[in-house]
């Protein structure tokens, strides 16, 4: 048995990354594209990439406003990266658990 990505691991990845690039990412854990655009819609991200799209606009609301757009957009840029790559090390550590278990 196979550690598998939750539908909030789904729910989170799609913030950053397309559905196919899960798949591709995580290929021993991601079901298949059409399963991941089914179970993300069963909790409402019917368009991922909308998805994406709002939580960048609403990192970018919530940047300080002394800076302007382009640091504003660096900054979010970065912060956006770093929670991508802990999520990806949660995943795999999460994953690696489940291996430890199921041995």
């Amino acid at each position: 048995m196979n550690y598998k990505l939750s539908d909030r691991e789904l729910s989170e990845l799609c913030l950053f990354i397309s559905v196919r690039q899960i798949k591709e990412l995580f290929p021993d854990y991601a079901p298949s594209v059409r399963t991941i655009y089914r179970r993300l819609a069963k909790h409402g991200i019917n368009v991922p990439s909308d998805a994406q799209s709002n939580f960048k606009t609403k990192l970018l609301l919530a940047a300080p406003v002394e800076l302007d757009d382009n640091e504003a957009n660096a900054l979010i840029d970065k912060h956006i990266q770093t929670m991508f790559e802990e999520l990806c090390a949660t995943i795999e550590n999460s994953a690696e658990l489940y291996r430890l278990r199921h041995k």
